[in-house]
This record gives structure tokens, C-alpha cells and sequence, in this order.
């Protein structure tokens, strides 16, 4: 049986900054994070988006602190609504 230090339970938004934060506060010990779907995301999981749908976030609050959702690599303009699969692909 394999054994890991912290097993984070979800692949969502909060599952993801969890085990980033672990990783970043003890980077020799073991972390895995278990997920359902096919996919990470969450509620932004690839088999969950569907056409036309948006966060009720724009661009620049809805992002990892260290990690910025900048206009040239997702394609969103300041002011706009992010589209569901530009958050899925920001938590890929």
C-alpha cells in the first residue's frame, strides 16, 4: 500500500491552492490529490462546461495570488467575464 503525507480530496480551485501550498511549505514530503472526474476544474471540469458559459468573475479576480490570468496567454480583455473553459484551462 502506497503512503503519502497529505492526500487532498478534489481537483477544483481550492483542492489545487491547497496541495500547491503544502508542496511549497514542505517540499520533501509526499502529496497526491485525488479526483473523480476525468478532468480538473471543479465545477470548471471539461465535461462540465457547456457553450456560453462565464464566470461572474472578470478578468484579474478570479486568479492564484502567484499565478496571474494575463490577457496574452488566456485571450480575455479587462472588464470581460472569463469563459468556463479559460478557467478550465488556467487550473490545466
Amino acid at each position: 500500500m502506497e503512503s503519502f503525507d497529505l492526500v487532498v480530496v478534489g481537483a477544483g480551485w481550492y483542492g489545487l491552492a491547497a496541495a500547491k501550498t503544502y508542496v511549497e511549505l514542505h517540499p520533501t514530503e509526499d502529496v497526491v490529490v485525488l479526483e473523480s472526474a476525468s478532468t480538473v476544474g471543479g465545477v470548471w471540469a471539461q465535461h462540465r462546461l457547456y457553450p456560453g458559459l462565464r464566470s461572474n468573475n472578470m478578468l484579474g479576480t478570479y486568479e492564484y495570488p502567484d499565478f496571474p490570468m494575463d490577457s496574452a496567454t488566456f485571450g480575455v480583455q479587462p472588464g470581460e467575464h472569463i469563459p468556463g473553459p479559460v478557467v478550465h484551462q488556467y487550473l490545466t
